[in-house]
């Protein structure tokens, strides 16, 4: 069974019809014809590529520029943080900054949109902890944890700062690519 999208833009019209198995490409030259996979496999590749993408660029900087390069990739990815926090509160329905688990949604719609998977181990109002056993990033991210914990860390901090919560720093204390055996969030709420 197959499902065709379309799509009528002012210059040219979107044709993608999605299979359950692709064929060699025949007349239909026009079609852009896609394999039917699910939505956790196609989110699965996404956040691998993204990995892959991440770490071969930011690795040889790094090698060349030295921590410079981290500096300023923090930076971007700070403001990437705040920018993105009224989307995510409106997203997510984060209607209690006062409460730990409830910020912790903003993990929970990255792990989904990005391929990991997990368990908050702790969920109380003033800290809540997750653990991701698994992460599509986790193996290309190996070459250069350091995507994790600096750039990963800095978005966070730019949501938190950005909805005018303070936590405890480091948010992320544990990462699969550095040799933990989970990656841990934790959101600890400051008085």
């Amino acid at each position: 069974m197959s499902r065709r999208v379309e799509k009528n833009y002012e210059h040219g019209t979107h044709i993608a019809e999605f299979v359950d198995e692709l064929s060699p490409l025949g007349e239909d030259r026009k079609t852009i014809f896609l394999p039917d996979t699910g939505i956790d496999r196609m989110v699965e590749l996404g956040g691998r590529t993204l990995g892959i993408f991440l770490s071969e660029i930011m690795s040889p900087l790094a090698a060349k520029f030295g921590d410079e390069v981290w500096e300023v990739a923090r930076k971007a990815m700070y403001e990437v943080g705040r920018r993105r926090a009224p989307s995510l509160v409106r997203t997510m329905k984060i209607n209690d900054l006062n409460d730990a688990r409830c910020l912790g949604r903003i993990m929970d719609i990255e792990d989904s949109n990005s391929g990991v998977r997990g368990e908050w181990i702790e969920t109380g109002k003033k800290r809540a902890v997750k653990h991701e056993y698994e992460c599509s990033q986790a193996k290309p991210y190996e070459k250069c944890p350091q995507v994790c914990s600096i750039l990963l860390e800095a978005m966070e901090e730019g949501t938190f700062d950005a909805l005018g919560v303070k936590v405890r720093k480091p948010l992320i204390t544990k990462i699969l690519p550095a040799g933990d055996p989970y990656c841990e969030v934790v959101v600890e709420l400051e008085d």
